[in-house]
């Protein structure tokens, strides 16, 4: 695995910047990153950290307790002994990390990192690409077509925050990817028309996320796949083979744990 530089724990960022990235990201409201009130690192070294996490839900501050580290086993125990009860208890490790059922982890989700300069599998050179920082509402029915016939439903993209890049195949809109201008994360994932899978069209558009990131004086662009199930599924599978195929630097789960199972004594 190629090394990302910087000094949080596995992270490629220090923690002002990963406090910048998690804010953005909190934008997403996924299981471990919802809109943010604030974040403090308890404790770091070269192998583990542990962050606070304060979350406002329905108006009410809601706590959650994160390590990082390159062992599962020694995240789980750093949660479980950390004397933190009735809070949202989250792992970040790397992919590969065999995840033992006495973690008892309830909602999983993968977190690739790319350096900028990374290199993805060769493009498909008949693939258009057009960015737009605005967008009409005809250019927001194109993309509710593209997400509907990827992953079946539509998240508009917000004015504030995206750049959208999008593919175009014979002049027909085939792809698409929203890609943060804050933190540089891909928010919601690359997605092509379903016809139009295995062409590379995915690849295409990632190339150009990395070099538009690059030109924005970006250092890395993320994405997070949030998992429908602990058995993933077929769709959650194509996309984890996609990513995977076009070489990110940093690859990573993050995962929720029961909060009963972490009163099990040694």
């Amino acid at each position: 695995m190629n090394e990302l530089p910087g000094n949080l724990c596995i992270l490629p960022m220090e923690f002002s910047e990963f406090n910048d990235w998690y804010k953005e990201l909190s934008k997403l409201r996924i299981f471990w990153a919802k809109p943010l009130n604030n974040v403090n690192l308890v404790s770091t070294d070269s192998e583990k950290c542990l962050l606070e996490i304060e979350w406002i839900v329905r108006r009410k501050i809601k706590k959650a307790i994160m390590c990082i580290s390159k062992s599962p086993g020694k995240a789980f125990e750093v949660i479980r002994k950390s004397g933190y009860e009735s809070i949202t208890k989250l792992l970040m490790i790397p992919e590969d990390s065999i995840l033992s059922s006495s973690y008892n982890i309830n909602a999983r989700s993968i977190l690739y990192f790319w350096d900028v300069h990374s290199k993805v599998l060769e493009p498909n050179n008949k693939v258009r690409i057009v960015k737009l920082w605005n967008w009409s509402n005809e250019d927001l029915e194109i993309f509710n077509q593209i997400h509907k016939k990827s992953w079946g439903f539509f998240i508009p993209p917000r004015k504030d925050d995206h750049i959208i890049v999008l593919a175009y195949l014979k002049d027909m809109p085939v792809g698409m990817a929203y890609l943060n201008k804050h933190n540089f994360n891909i928010d919601y994932g690359v997605h092509i028309a379903r016809n139009f899978w295995r062409n590379r069209i995915g690849t295409t558009i990632l190339r150009e996320v990395l070099n538009l990131s690059k030109r924005l004086n970006a250092k890395y662009v993320s994405v997070v796949r949030v998992l429908r199930s602990l058995r993933i599924s077929s769709s959650d599978r194509r996309a984890i083979l996609f990513y995977k195929a076009n070489n990110p630097a940093l690859k990573l789960n993050v995962c929720r744990v029961e909060n009963c199972d972490l009163q099990t004594k040694d």
